[in-house]
């Protein structure tokens, strides 16, 4: 997956959505520790938010709401697990 960086030219297309619908943009656009989190992910590779925690120097619970705020804006696929001593464990990967 490629992102745009701060030299490189903007898709005309985007920008012509970007101004129609301005109030859609914040839905798609990822904050710079989203996107820290996306490119720290392997492709093929599936990660928990405690690994994205440490991976990132982040909290656990910051590592979740990132990971679940990206994959809902549908950069990630998720997946989950009941945990041994109960709860539900979410397993992301990249798209």
């Amino acid at each position: 997956m490629q992102f745009c960086t701060k030299n490189e030219q903007i898709n005309a297309n985007l920008i012509g959505v970007a101004r129609v619908v301005p109030h859609q943009v914040g839905l798609i656009k990822l904050s710079k520790t989203q996107l820290k989190v996306l490119q720290s992910i392997m492709p093929g590779e599936k990660i928990t938010a405690e690994q994205i925690a440490e991976r990132c120097e982040l909290s656990s619970s910051w590592a979740s709401t990132l990971l679940k705020t990206t994959w809902g804006r549908g950069y990630l696929v998720r997946g989950g697990y009941v945990r041994m001593n109960g709860g539900l464990e979410f397993v992301y990967s990249s798209v």
